[in-house]
């Protein structure tokens, strides 16, 4: 495969594209040249091969033999049509969202006849900027067959650079042949200019999609178990970056806002009964950070096992959009020593975190599974591509990274969940965002174990009255007034028991809590620095 840049072409879309065609050529999966020009040595225009051919006199003309121009797709992690038949998909019509200034793969896809005679074909690429710059990028490629979507050579592809991917920016792309000698073929009567009649915008989303996460190690000592995941020798500088690529990946952002807090990690000093346990130093480590509402905190820990109570990562049920609910923007995993699962256990609990729930797969019993999920059998359905780590993803062999089937990506129908959630909490940190308006409340949580020992903490936050529709209550002693609060009850996926409450008068002395467990009264006791088994 050769690609052949032409005009102001931006050093940057070489550079990406090396670097991603790269990996497929070191694969196995094609052979790879980059190069602007190619030019004789006189200057002129060679025919593609590189073996120096003189056709400074030929003319390209538009590809013979009835090829057509099947389809457009753009693809930031999964397809998404931008062209039919040559005809434009609006925003409207397609199957989710494209990102602006995101690094982005755009695809053009080819039928030929029975009678097709293999060849060279070129595919130019003419670019708009709102800016009122233009770009060509040629892309040549054998043509043998049909083109196929999970294999680079079977395709005609254009690695973009997210700041060659502007809102506004509008695409042209057209099919020519790559050099003489097949003038002879008949003229077509395809369809080989896609759009039809001239450029249109590609229909790029404007508005900012970012993440922030914070990343906290844990130094977990207990039953023999002495492991820092903060350490360079248990988590490396490239493990971190598969992280960040993982996620990158599989969510609809411009950037990542990461840290990884090697040199404080949380210190816990007694065997974990749950996950779930390392949600409150997560909690007020975020309030020591006067963290803005929409940070993710997420603690990783090698607790020497591969599971705990059946569990390799947990989410805190499903948090919604609201700054208030900054809480829940936790979640916690194992590090299983750079296996490909703690990366994906991520993936997987930030999605719990931007408000997703489980997703039905044969075999996976996952409990709570979205009955919206368009697919069966949790599929992803659309073909998915990495952009930074450079691999296909099946629509039928890969599923949804929210089931708990393997192997895992993002489905179309997930990318847009997640981009809807995180443009809404990226818009906090720009003018014109809503105020913050939410109630600067109190919660209690508790989380009752399966062996009968519980945990109870408070923490800033709130949810919207409906939440707490459990039927049950917990009553707060003030010593003035005994208040009744209702509560919201869930079942975590380890077993694990989550109560939580409106605390009724914010940051006010408690003299005493109490639950109704069985119909009889239960103290509820507050964690404080003495009892608890860890430390920031």
């Amino acid at each position: 495969m050769r690609f052949l840049s032409f005009g102001s072409t931006r050093t940057t879309t070489l550079v990406w594209a090396a670097s991603l065609l790269g990996v497929f050529g070191a694969a196995g999966a094609c052979t790879v040249d980059i190069v602007s020009v190619d030019t004789g040595a006189d200057g002129t225009t060679g025919d593609g091969d590189g073996d120096g051919d003189d056709t400074s006199n030929w003319e390209p003309i538009p590809a013979r033999g009835d090829i057509a121009l099947s389809h457009v797709v753009v693809n930031q992690g999964v397809d998404v049509p931008i062209a039919v038949a040559g005809e434009w998909v609006g925003p409207a019509d397609r199957n989710t969202y494209v990102v602006g200034n995101r690094d982005t793969l755009l695809r053009g896809f080819w039928e030929v006849p029975e009678d097709w005679v293999p060849r060279n074909i070129t595919a130019v690429l003419q670019l708009e900027y709102p800016d009122g710059t233009s770009e060509s990028i040629k892309n040549t490629l054998p043509v043998e067959g049909a083109s196929f979507p999970g294999d680079f050579d079977r395709a005609f592809v254009f690695p973009l650079v997210a700041e060659q991917f502007p809102p506004g920016i509008e695409y042209h792309l057209s099919l020519w042949e790559a050099g003489p000698g097949y003038e002879d073929q008949r003229e077509s009567t395809t369809i080989i200019e896609s759009p039809i009649g001239g450029a249109e915008q590609i229909g790029v989303q404007p508005e900012p999609a970012e993440l922030k996460i914070v990343m906290m190690p844990v130094a977990y000592t207990a039953n023999g178990c002495n492991t820092n995941t903060g350490d360079l020798a248990t988590v490396s500088a490239e493990q971190e970056q598969l992280f960040i690529d993982y996620i990158h990946e599989q969510y609809p952002v411009q950037n990542i806002q990461w840290e990884f807090r090697r040199e404080t990690p949380i210190q816990w000093t007694e065997e974990l009964t749950s996950l779930a346990q390392l949600w409150q130093p997560l909690r007020d480590q975020r309030e020591a950070d006067a963290a803005p509402p929409n940070t993710y905190y997420y603690a990783l820990v090698d607790a020497c096992t591969n599971g705990i109570d059946g569990a390799g990562g947990i989410a805190p049920g499903l948090a919604t959009d609201t700054k208030a609910a900054a809480f829940e923007r936790v979640s916690s995993g194992l590090w299983l020593g750079g296996d490909d699962y703690s990366y994906e256990t991520m993936v997987h609990e930030l999605g719990h975190n931007h408000g997703r729930a489980h997703v039905f797969c044969s075999g996976g019993d996952a409990a709570g599974v979205d009955p919206s999920y368009p697919y069966d059998d949790g599929i992803t359905g659309v073909w998915g591509f990495g952009i930074r780590l450079f691999r296909f993803h099946s629509p039928t062999g890969t599923y949804d990274f929210m089931t708990y089937c393997n192997p895992t990506w993002i489905s179309d129908w997930g990318w847009s969940k997640a981009y809807n959630r995180i443009r809404t909490l990226t818009s906090w940190d720009y003018e014109g965002a809503v105020p913050n308006d939410d109630p600067v409340g109190e919660v209690l949580v508790g989380l009752l174990f399966k062996d009968g020992t519980e945990e109870w903490s408070t923490t800033t936050g709130a949810r919207e009255p409906e939440f707490f529709s459990s039927g049950e209550s917990v009553s707060f002693d003030y010593g003035d007034a005994v208040i009744d609060s209702p509560t919201n009850v869930q079942i975590l996926d380890d077993g694990t028991t989550m109560i939580t409450s409106a605390v009724p008068r914010p940051r006010t002395t408690i003299q005493a809590a109490s639950r109704l467990d069985a119909g009889q009264a239960r103290s509820i006791v507050l964690q404080t620095p003495e009892t608890r088994a860890w430390s920031l």
